[in-house]
């Protein structure tokens, strides 16, 4: 299999994260979505990355349709749990990190217009989502055990680290409220699957 991404994007770290828990192997090829012709956009029309392409040609795309297949395709070790409530749980938990990254690289876009251009307004509403999926976030991670401890990271904790990690790298002052669920991010990096996708 390949997968379509960029170094920096949240929604490849989730997939690669869960490609290297689950011990699946997968060629990767990092796509420059500034060029008008990058190899995403034959296999996704809305040209978004990340896109994991099967052994058959087949593509599949939406970081959490690619996760939720990989979960089929290899069940052990589970990410998600089977219990209908531990799903539920799990999932919520992915749909809000989810959003922190929206709310991010939307931040970030409109930070790259001029200043003369930007919508403040907006800013200011984009802080205070990501601040408040932040909060929740810190607030899951107290009951969540320290990744080094288990067989395989759960996906709402993936999901987490790949949503903090985005936030360190594009807006590291947000995170400053937030002192347990970095000491709890950081407690993850010897983990093979931390290390090898942080961003750059």
């Amino acid at each position: 299999m390949r997968l379509f991404a960029t170094q920096t994007s949240p929604y490849a770290r989730k997939v690669r994260m869960v490609l290297i828990e689950k011990g699946i192997a997968c060629d990767v090829e990092w796509v420059d979505l500034r060029a008008s012709d990058h190899p995403a956009l034959a296999h996704n029309p809305l040209g978004k990355i990340p896109v994991l392409l099967r052994d058959d040609g087949e593509p599949i795309y939406d970081s959490t349709v690619i996760v939720q297949f990989l979960e089929q395709l290899r069940p052990d070790p589970a990410l998600i749990p089977h219990h209908p409530e531990g799903r539920l749980r799990t999932l919520r938990s992915e749909a809000l990190a989810g959003g922190i990254m929206d709310a991010t690289v939307a931040w970030v876009l409109e930070q790259r217009r001029s200043k003369d251009c930007q919508d403040q307004d907006l800013l200011l509403r984009l802080h205070r989502k990501v601040v408040a999926g932040l909060t929740t976030l810190q607030q899951e991670s107290a009951a969540w055990n320290h990744g080094s401890d288990l067989p395989a990271l759960p996906l709402d904790q993936i999901a987490a680290i790949a949503a903090t990690g985005y936030v360190d790298l594009r807006a590291p002052n947000f995170l400053v409220q937030f002192p347990d669920l970095v000491a709890w991010l950081h407690s993850l990096h010897g983990r093979p699957s931390v290390a090898q996708t942080v961003p750059q």
